[in-house]
């Protein structure tokens, strides 16, 4: 009699644990969708009579020590039976209603379904209509449709397919060129394919992958630059690049990445690639002020000489380092925001006696200082972007006057000097009093304009 108790407990919750199963449907469609099955799984039970319900009753078990668990344990059996077949049925019924519900929900509900259960475009084209569609009814069930593929994206990402994939499932297998790139569906593979280009960054997908990926690999020339995923090669390999420099990569790395070697490096349809790598470099290496000879050594390039030196690909790399050195170090502190008096402290110019400070080739450095700040400052202003603060409160009387005879030969405008020399938004009787309002009429002096009296 235990063991009766025991299993009538155990088929129970058996029973009453397979009822929470989830289906697939919104809960809006779950709530009706059950509620019907429910209906009609209770009128097939209803149909089958007493009969049914007899013989899965334990009424007639033997109550015996051994006939009692046996006939149990059919009985129960026959109970799973009917659970697979009853969860069969609810299955069945789930899928076939959430189709049959769906004309009842919101058309954003349905679109939900629609992905939630798997649907191809295809099925959602013929659903919302588009070929028999015009007007705002046509531009409504677009919006729609829009919405559907957009959440097809991430799917698509995170099961890993491949652009041409993406391309079958759009419809656009086969296009290329203007064809292409002006279907409509060709925005949704475009926003398919930012994502996609940062997942291969992450997972540093090698070049040559992504050549093959993005079909560029049976291409030459301006075929492969004509293509409509060359851009999006383009982006991938930008993107890599910024990655190498952030990592200190070396030369040689990047060369095996780009499979590029010294023979044939030219007219590789990487090399553009691996010339900016190369050039922004240069300016890593000049703002740490690498000495030309560890240049040339990290270039590949250690020991040449004369024309052996000269002929090497590379060279014309090396060349602008020596030549533009300086500049790129100029570049660099800008970007850094010093000031000139920071430079004017840095080259110690103050050092170098009057009589021949103008010829010396330190003062020559801090004078083309001066003087890209000057031009950066002042385009900045007539391309009306926020001008950045890089005037010093501590210059010195000594490096303002150099300063103004430089502006004052290089005639830069009268806001820019005025600015400069901190003058700017002071009222009549401040800017009287100023300290460096004598350095400002050297200058309006110099450009022939009245100078401003003070009260000194």
């Amino acid at each position: 009699m235990q063991g009766y108790h025991f299993l009538l407990v155990l088929v129970a919750t058996f029973l009453i644990t397979s009822g929470g199963q989830e289906t697939t449907a919104t809960d809006q469609a779950r709530t009706f969708t059950n509620s019907i099955v429910a209906s009609t799984s209770a009128k097939r039970f209803l149909r089958a009579g007493k009969s049914a319900a007899e013989s899965y009753s334990f009424d007639d078990i033997d109550r015996g020590d051994n006939g009692g668990e046996v006939a149990a344990l059919q009985k129960l059996n026959s109970l799973k039976t009917l659970r697979k077949t009853f969860s069969r049925t609810m299955s069945r019924a789930s899928n076939s209603f959430s189709d049959k519900v769906s004309p009842l929900l919101s058309m954003k509900g349905k679109v939900q379904v629609w992905s939630n259960n798997g649907k191809s475009i295809d099925f959602v084209k013929k659903q919302l209509k588009l070929d028999l569609l015009t007007g705002d009814e046509l531009t409504q069930a677009l919006k729609h449709y829009d919405d559907f593929v957009t959440l097809q994206l991430p799917i698509w990402t995170r099961n890993k397919l491949t652009p041409d994939e993406v391309l079958a499932q759009l419809g656009l297998q086969g296009l290329s060129g203007t064809a292409l790139i002006s279907n409509r569906d060709f925005q949704h593979y475009d926003d398919f394919m930012k994502t996609q280009i940062l997942v291969w960054g992450k997972e540093d997908l090698p070049v040559d992958d992504a050549v093959v990926l993005l079909g560029l690999n049976t291409l030459t020339g301006n075929a492969r630059k004509d293509a409509a995923n060359y851009k999006y090669y383009e982006e991938f390999l930008g993107n890599q690049l910024v990655k190498w420099l952030e990592n200190g990569d070396e030369v040689d790395d990047v060369l095996a990445r780009l499979k590029l070697s010294e023979r044939d490096i030219l007219a590789h349809p990487n090399y553009s690639f691996y010339k900016d790598f190369i050039k922004a470099k240069l300016r890593v290496w000049a703002m740490k002020d690498v000495d030309p000879t560890t240049v040339q050594n990290k270039l590949g390039m250690g020991g040449l000489r004369g024309e052996a030196l000269e002929r090497h690909p590379n060279y014309k790399f090396l060349d602008r380092y020596i030549r533009k050195r300086f500049t790129y170090q100029e570049d660099g502190m800008l970007k850094q925001g010093l000031t000139t008096f920071d430079i004017w402290k840095m080259l110690e110019v103050y050092r170098i006696k009057n009589t021949v400070r103008k010829s010396s080739t330190t003062f020559a450095a801090y004078k083309r200082y001066v003087n890209k700040m000057d031009d950066y400052i002042i385009w900045l202003k007539k391309k009306n972007y926020e001008i950045p603060d890089l005037r010093s409160k501590d210059a010195t009387p000594e490096e303002l006057w150099e300063k103004t005879l430089i502006w004052t030969s290089a005639k830069r405008p009268d806001w820019y000097v005025k600015y400069s020399l901190g003058l700017d938004g002071l009222g009549e009787n401040l800017l009287k009093e100023a300290p460096t309002l004598g350095l400002y009429n050297y200058y309006r002096e110099g450009m022939k304009l009245p100078p401003i009296a003070s009260t000194s």
